[in-house]
């Protein structure tokens, strides 16, 4: 009863109380639009996803500025034990005599050594000891961070600004979105769920309901997909239209998953429309285009683009 119970409910993890009418489950990046309070500071830190998700220009900042704030550190060290601490060339004034010192500190942590400055007492050496210890432990992070970075699946799907509503066939209208992989690993096997999300006026929380789709699976996505929900008597939106939509809140929620064959690992990625991004009676424009060196060429520029059409 159990499995029965949990195969048949709508629920996608949400809850359906937990929030106002008006809000939004999923952000167009993909992201749960989910903030949790009342932990402690330390409990919500989590540096290793921070230190991967946060942007290249950043991270490299990062560290930088953790290398030479930890030169500067040791330079002070060594430049208060005394110049006759660190055998080489001796300085003329406090200023060389600091910068020798910053420049053996950088010497150590890399472990370059180059051979015209080395430690010449016990207490500079323990020292050079230690920051050699850090140094390695330091740039081996630092290397497993780059190369988790480098490795992490990377959000490379662009949708349609705005799903539409669309006339369809057999004299039915159909929700349609459409996307495209915007890089040049070969997805194969991919697939797609959508679940159609409303506020229910007359039980005050929000419903889910997974739809049927022309097609939910093909086998190579290497081109662009048009997704198409038919609006027949089985859609939670028959018989709705925008102003409708737009009242009871409606939220096209999608989750993809492909296997990526480039880097044989699985790829998955999240979407949603809320109904103010719901265009009505627009078509959308084809993204081929004609070309005499017999490849399929798409202009993603046109992914968005629609015209007007007429619905049933």
């Amino acid at each position: 009863m159990a499995k029965k119970e949990q195969t048949n409910s709508s629920e996608l993890g949400f809850g359906q109380k937990n929030y106002n009418r008006r809000t939004r489950l999923i952000t167009q990046g993909g992201e749960f639009n989910v903030v949790k309070e009342g932990m402690s500071r330390f409990q919500g830190l989590d540096v290793y996803h921070e230190l991967i998700s946060m942007k290249w220009h950043k991270f490299i900042a990062l560290i930088t500025v953790l290398f030479f704030a930890a030169n500067l550190i040791f330079a002070f060290i060594y430049f208060a034990s005394g110049a006759e601490g660190i055998a080489g060339p001796s300085p003329d004034n406090k200023i060389e005599d600091f910068l020798r010192s910053f420049y053996f500190s950088t010497q150590t942590m890399t472990t370059v050594g180059f051979g015209q400055l080395s430690p010449d007492s016990n207490f500079v050496s323990a020292v050079a000891a230690f920051e050699s210890f850090l140094g390695l432990l330091g740039f081996a992070l630092a290397t497993g961070l780059m190369f988790a970075r480098f490795s992490r699946p990377r959000r490379n799907l662009e949708f349609s600004q705005n799903a539409i509503i669309a006339p369809y066939r057999n004299n039915l209208n159909g929700l349609m979105f459409r996307f495209i992989s915007s890089s040049r690993n070969q997805l194969i096997e991919a697939e797609v769920d959508v679940a159609i999300s409303y506020w229910s006026e007359e039980e005050d929380k929000r419903i889910f309901k997974a739809v049927n789709l022309e097609r939910n699976k093909i086998n190579f996505f290497s081109t662009s997909w048009t997704v198409v929900h038919p609006i027949d008597e089985k859609s939670p939106i028959h018989g709705l239209d925008e102003a409708e939509c737009n009242k009871r809140n409606v939220e096209v929620i999608i989750s993809f998953k492909a296997f990526d064959d480039t880097y044989v690992r699985p790829v998955y990625d999240r979407m949603s429309y809320v109904s103010e991004e719901i265009k009505w009676g627009v078509k959308f424009a084809p993204m081929y285009e004609a070309s005499d060196d017999e490849k399929i060429h798409i202009n993603m520029e046109k992914l968005s683009s629609t015209y007007e059409a007429m619905l049933y």
